[in-house]
């Protein structure tokens, strides 16, 4: 049977615009995801270049696979997380050479938020898991509501959902859990947990639509980011990817929420930065050196006929340096 994976690649045009893939380069994407933007790098670096690949999903993989099958010889995935960046690169570095480029986009793919069984969605009605990598990783999004302690709960609300009420709504779970233990329950669904955000909140369903965002969206994000680890990955991928970069190497990255570009901007400013002392200091002694440059120094955003044609896009942010 075919696999029927459904993603549309963001801001793919920008991407090899800034990227600037030449015939015979190397490029690591650290999230294969529907194979777009590989595909693209594949086809601009014709005859021989080669792409480095990452991917936790099964589905995404076999898909790509399909998809790209004209450029296998040419492309090496590797079923894990981004944040093995350094350590997958230094055992492919007879096959592969120092890239000239490293994308990594953050969001989740269609497929992901399409299928309910996968539980990123509030609108479904699927089993509240959220894992990205069902086989590798065992902690769930219905583990965190049952299991964790309340300052738990608030911390994650708070930092990964930015969640004005964090500590009405983990209060709510704890005295919520307390009916599911006696009821025996192990697997959340989706639709449960949307249904108790509204009771804890006193919002009725039916006037839901008078909200800018679903009261549940945060929520959602903040147990998504705290099963896969998203925002600690982050901070770890990007020194690797700056360590494995040779001179003249750019680096992209496509954020999806604020908590990921402030990261990403930081860090990006930070490397870019000559001088690190105080401000306090008459002259500089720290003898800091910039070890990037930012290629764009506002955020690229979509543009509206990329909106247009694919509306999941309209919070996608890239950023991209040049290591100098």
């Amino acid at each position: 049977m075919p696999v029927e994976y459904q993603h549309i690649s963001v801001l793919k045009q920008e991407i090899l615009e800034l990227m600037k893939p030449q015939p015979g380069q190397h490029f690591i994407d650290g999230t294969l995801g529907g194979g777009g933007h590989t595909e693209s790098i594949l086809e601009q670096t014709s005859p021989d270049g080669k792409v480095l690949a990452f991917e936790l999903d099964d589905r995404a993989i076999k898909a790509a696979k399909k998809r790209l099958k004209k450029y296998q010889e040419r492309l090496i995935i590797v079923h894990k997380s981004y944040v093995h960046l350094k350590q997958e690169f230094k055992k492919h570095t007879k096959e592969f050479k120092k890239p000239s480029g490293i994308i990594l986009d953050l969001g989740l793919s269609s497929d992901q938020l399409d299928r309910a069984d996968r539980g990123f969605s509030f609108k479904d009605h699927g089993s509240l898991d959220m894992r990205f990598d069902k086989k590798g990783q065992t902690l769930t999004a219905s583990d965190i509501i049952l299991t964790w302690p309340e300052d738990k709960l608030i911390k994650i609300f708070r930092e990964y959902g930015e969640v004005k009420q964090s500590k009405r709504l983990a209060k709510g779970f704890i005295l919520w859990r307390q009916t599911l233990v006696k009821q025996k329950q192990k697997m959340l669904k989706t639709s449960m947990l949307v249904y108790v955000i509204l009771r804890i909140l006193n919002i009725k369903p039916d006037s839901v639509k008078r909200f800018r965002k679903h009261p549940a969206t945060q929520v959602f994000q903040s147990l998504r980011i705290a099963v896969n680890g998203e925002l600690d990955n982050l901070q770890s991928v990007l020194p690797q990817a700056i360590e494995v970069l040779p001179t003249g190497g750019r680096l992209a990255v496509i954020s999806f929420h604020s908590l990921e570009d402030r990261i990403v901007k930081r860090y990006f400013k930070k490397l870019a930065q000559n001088c690190i002392c105080p401000p306090t200091n008459p002259i500089c002694n720290c003898d800091n050196e910039a070890q990037v440059k930012l290629v764009n120094k506002r955020a690229i955003k979509p543009s509206q006929a990329e909106i247009t044609s694919n509306p999941r896009s309209r919070s996608a942010i890239l950023r991209v340096i040049e290591k100098v």
